[in-house]
């Protein structure tokens, strides 16, 4: 049956709002604490309010913003522990379609793969922690999407925005080397069909960044 065409306009519209809040919480232009009142996002956006209300519940359901009905609505603190339970959780979903889905790729996988572990490299080395983080999330889906499996796809997305908000609290604390190698002892194991090698590097490269996010 054809959607209604007003309902999808709702859901574009929504998807833009979510798109540009989450965007200025992840830059900084929505600051920690900061009152998100219904008029002046409205104003700011040019969305009407019920599409701008869906986006901000999605917003609350990832951690992002806090809202207490009739009272508040405002961007959530940073809290590093919330963040590494994240960062903890994503990683096992990458793992486990590490596990799954590295028996059946094939060489389009193995090229897909290769093109974001190489934008991954060249991030860390410049040190655009940004895009790192961004481009880390992308090689948790990309697995993810390979496997097929449209749970963790889904969790994935519902984890991953509190992991991007480590972007800027990253500078100078990349390793390139340590990246570097990552990627390409990946590769080695996703090349042999070894999921359960990919499964021990990702773990092992996810405790590492846990390790230097406890110093934060």
């Amino acid at each position: 049956m054809p959607m209604p065409t007003d309902h999808v306009a709702r859901i574009s519209l929504s998807e833009e709002a979510y798109v540009r809040i989450e965007a200025a919480i992840m830059d900084g232009t929505l600051e920690p604490g900061e009152r998100l009142r219904d008029s002046d996002l409205v104003e700011w956006l040019g969305i009407s309010r019920t599409p701008i209300r869906h986006a901000l519940d999605r917003l609350a359901e990832q951690g992002l913003i806090e809202m207490e009905r009739n009272r508040y609505t405002r961007v959530a603190a940073f809290d590093i522990s919330g963040v590494l339970e994240s960062v903890h959780v994503a990683g096992d979903l990458w793992a486990g379609a590490a596990l799954r889905g590295i028996p059946k790729w094939d060489a389009d996988d193995d090229e897909l793969i290769g093109d974001i572990q190489a934008e991954l490299v060249e991030a860390a080395t410049a040190d655009e922690t940004v895009r790192f983080i961004t481009v880390f999330g992308h090689l948790a889906v990309a697995f993810a999407r390979i496997e097929g499996n449209a749970v963790r796809i889904r969790t994935l997305g519902n984890v991953l925005p509190q992991v991007r908000r480590l972007g800027r609290k990253l500078h100078g604390r990349l390793d390139p080397q340590v990246v570097a190698q990552f990627t390409r002892e990946l590769s080695a194991a996703t090349a042999q069909r070894d999921g359960r090698a990919a499964v021990t590097l990702i773990d092992d490269y996810v405790t590492r960044i846990s390790e230097v996010l406890a110093t934060m």
